[in-house]
């Protein structure tokens, strides 16, 4: 099989969309930037849309799903999610263009599709959305886990870091720094709220007690720009490895790109 590469084309609050694919096809997890930066920053690794044969959608904030509408109707794209994130996409007063039901596929918590050599299961995450999932992508012998927007790491997603090559994780905020800064209290208690967002002491709590030496790099994303800085982040996932895991910060709106080794 084609080695893989992940494009991380935006993570944060202003937007949120990955790439996953090999040298003919892949798929995207959220797609909450607009789709011409999508095709744009696609085409400069030299992937047309056409070679997009699916987007999986966590959950239904706009900075996750500003352009599916237009991925599905424009593109033909099959959209995955939940039902109850279909209907929040659906009565999103942000998402000007809705999606048809020719283009809509559910794939409920605890199930797995297949999109070509794929293999993708979905996964319960809490936070304050509709609803809200992990994926799990298996190809081949490699297994990478996506897991954003969380207030807490569960013992599924335990179990899934355990088993993981790669792993995208959230890492929003520094404690400190939530705590001292300029968030209404009423916010604060919502990012730091089980169904709020995972902190850099929580991530690394996960990583360090889970992480195997099957895993070889981890990827921070959806970091606070008013609450963190990808400094903390890093050394306070990197500190507490017990692995020699490689640990990269995603940058909020800049693009990256990683070959994965199987």
């Amino acid at each position: 099989m084609d080695n893989l590469r992940f494009f991380s084309i935006a993570s944060g609050s202003s937007g949120n969309c990955y790439y996953l694919g090999n040298s003919e096809y892949g798929i995207l997890i959220d797609a909450g930037v607009g789709p011409r930066v999508i095709k744009k920053r696609l085409k400069e690794i030299g992937v047309e849309m056409n070679r997009i044969f699916a987007v999986f959608v966590t959950h239904d904030h706009f900075d996750h799903i500003k352009s599916v509408a237009t991925l599905g109707e424009v593109y033909h794209l099959p959209i995955y999610s939940t039902a109850k994130v279909h209907r929040g996409i659906a009565f999103n007063c942000k998402v000007t263009e809705k999606l048809s039901p020719a283009n809509k596929r559910l794939i409920e918590n605890g199930q797995t599709v297949e999109v070509k050599d794929f293999k993708v299961t979905s996964f319960p995450l809490p936070h304050d959305s509709t609803d809200n999932s992990g994926y799990v992508v298996e190809y081949g012998d490699l297994t990478f886990t996506f897991a954003t927007d969380l207030g807490k790491a569960t013992d599924k997603l335990c179990s899934y870091i355990a088993k993981s090559n790669y792993l995208l994780l959230e890492s929003n905020y520094d404690e400190d720094m939530l705590k001292n800064g300029k968030y209404p209290y009423m916010l604060k208690q919502r990012v730091a709220s089980e169904h709020g967002h995972l902190s850099n002491a929580e991530a690394s709590k996960a990583v360090s007690s889970f992480a195997t030496d099957k895993l070889k790099q981890i990827f921070l994303c959806h970091l606070s720009k008013e609450n963190n800085t990808p400094e903390l982040a890093l050394q306070k996932v990197s500190d507490g490895l017990k692995t020699k895991t490689e640990v990269t910060v995603l940058p909020r709106m800049a693009p990256l790109l990683v070959d994965l080794d199987f």
